[in-house]
């Protein structure tokens, strides 16, 4: 869009109309003024400009004069851009000129702006761009980047060779996972052309531009690099671990073969590096390397790679490279690796009859779906161990065990090796009790009358280091079962044996019916009781 121009016809004469109305919104000012490579100047006001008038002036004095102006400008949205560079009049001296920027907006009045200038300099620049090869490759990495340099003159508008040794920077963005920049500098023969060799490492783009433009020259905007694109190699590759299950920081060993794709078909790959990760790779985002190691001259390869955590697989592929495809080629080995665990607080319990009770957890999200575990028992001190019982884990990673036990012994869990936990062993925590029992257990007269007396008498004895000895000051009830009825009842709880271990107690012979008595237990012994006596009252 051009600016309009106004006119008025006034005594023959056409001249741009000074409107003096009042504003009716505040004039918009000039955002900043540029001098364009090829001599024309971009300066910033709204697209809907009336009128706009740039002039280039001798000096910033008041009454300076004007060398040259133009209303001639096209907009794209707020950039104008006059339509052709200015013409300065001939001899006028290479240097930066003051511009005057007059417009008027819409129902405004006409505006005078200065303070910006025109850069009336030879212009340095860089053309020609291009590069030796469509794309670099695995094989062929390195790639020639060519140029030409420019001299523009702004009193005659020729465009010639610019002078030899014109330093030239080349800035590539190499995208090669990493975003990484590579810069060089070129510099030109006396034909003004350049050449560099660069390895860029990737697909790039960039820019070239001139950093020795000479004395009282301007050097061009920067020249933008063709991109240089990535031919992609194929690869495939196959492997073989020597183990399936191993324990974290355990090697193993990786082997197995890699092929390249060529013209002729697959090749072995030699020389290329090959890793061992835990995870599947994709493209450059790193991934935790378990191994690694460079095929042989067959594309053969064997290396040690040592898994730390419980994964499904091991990951065999190269090592990330530009010059691969992101989805790169891999082998997927099966491996798990036990992780360790911890329990939680567990207990072990021996009651006086025997039972022993062993309940508790594991601390471990991996026990989720059930995990096995023993019911172990020492009798050596813990140098060996046999199973009383086996189980599994619940879903809440919780066990409980219930079993005979012995007098004396250790006890522990213990969790065999899975894919998913270690081969571990809980604390062992010693439990035993004092076997007892009644030696003697006699009923005196053996027929007595109804509720008349007899007399009650024993002896109660512990068994120590294998030899039975009197139990003195062991508390004894006496119980009575009635013929025909099912039910004992006790008579007494409060029979004591003295320091041989006999007791006697005077007892009243209620009728026909059963009698027996019992250790009332502690927490140090075992429970024992007498054989029934049958009395047969008279």
């Amino acid at each position: 869009m051009r600016a309009a121009a106004v006119f008025a016809l006034s005594a023959g004469v056409i001249a741009p109309a000074v409107v003096h109305a009042p504003a009716a919104h505040a004039d918009a000012p000039v955002l900043s003024g540029k001098t364009l490579d090829d001599g024309r100047y971009r300066l910033e006001l709204p697209a809907n400009a009336l009128w706009i008038k740039v002039s280039v002036l001798d000096s910033t004095a008041p009454g300076a004069a004007v060398l040259a102006s133009t209303e001639a400008l096209t907009t794209d949205n707020i950039r104008w851009e006059t339509e052709a560079p200015f013409t300065l009049p001939q001899g006028t001296a290479f240097q930066d000129y003051p511009v005057r920027v007059e417009y008027r907006m819409p129902g405004g009045t006409t505006q005078r702006t200065a303070g910006a200038t025109y850069s009336y300099r030879p212009h340095v620049g860089v053309t020609d761009l291009s590069w030796d090869r469509e794309n670099t490759s695995y094989d062929q990495r390195q790639a020639v980047l060519s140029g030409r340099t420019t001299l523009w003159d702004p009193a005659t508008g020729a465009r010639t060779t610019a002078p030899a040794g014109t330093q030239v920077a080349i800035t590539l963005n190499a995208q090669d996972g990493t975003n990484r920049v590579v810069r060089s500098t070129a510099t030109t023969l006396a034909d003004g052309t350049f050449s560099v060799t660069v390895t860029p490492g990737g697909w790039v783009h960039g820019t070239a531009t001139v950093v020795t433009a000479g004395t009282g020259n301007d050097p061009d905007d920067a020249a933008f690099v063709p991109n240089l694109g990535v031919e992609r190699l194929l690869y495939r590759i196959s492997t073989n671990v020597n183990k399936y299950r191993v324990l974290a920081g355990t090697d193993v060993r990786v082997s197995g073969h890699v092929e390249r794709y060529t013209p002729t078909g697959w090749k072995p790959f030699p020389g290329a590096s090959v890793v061992a990760t835990g995870s599947q790779p994709y493209g450059s985002n790193p991934a935790t390397v378990l191994g690694s190691t460079t095929s042989s001259a067959t594309g053969t390869f064997s290396f040690n790679a040592r898994p730390q955590y419980s994964t499904d697989y091991v990951y065999t592929s190269l090592r990330y490279s530009p010059y691969f495809d992101d989805a790169r080629a891999y082998a997927k080995s099966d491996i798990v690796v036990p992780q360790q665990f911890s329990y939680s607080p567990h207990t072990i319990t021996l009651d006086e009859y025997g039972k022993l009770t062993a309940s508790g957890g594991f601390g471990s999200a991996y026990c989720r779906n059930g995990q096995p575990v023993q019911l172990q028992v020492s009798f050596d001190a813990g140098r060996s161990w046999r199973v009383m019982r086996s189980g599994m884990t619940d879903s809440g990673c919780s066990y409980r065990f219930t079993t005979q036990g012995y007098e004396s012994a250790l006890y522990r869990i213990h969790h065999p090796e899975t894919n998913e936990l270690v081969a571990k062993g809980s604390t062992s925590l010693k439990r035993g009790r004092t076997p007892t029992r009644f030696s003697a257990f006699t009923i005196s007269p053996t027929r007595p009358t109804v509720n008349g007396k007899m007399t009650v008498s024993g002896t109660v004895q512990r068994k120590v280091g294998g030899v039975w000895k009197p139990l003195a000051g062991a508390k004894l009830t006496l119980v009575f079962k009635p013929r025909n009825e099912n039910q004992w009842y006790w008579v007494t709880k409060s029979i004591t044996t003295n320091s041989s271990g006999r007791f006697s107690y005077r007892a009243t012979a209620y009728g026909d019916g059963s009698w027996a008595s019992y250790l009332n237990t502690t927490g140090t012994y075992f429970y024992s009781d007498t054989k029934a006596i049958y009395i047969d009252a008279r």
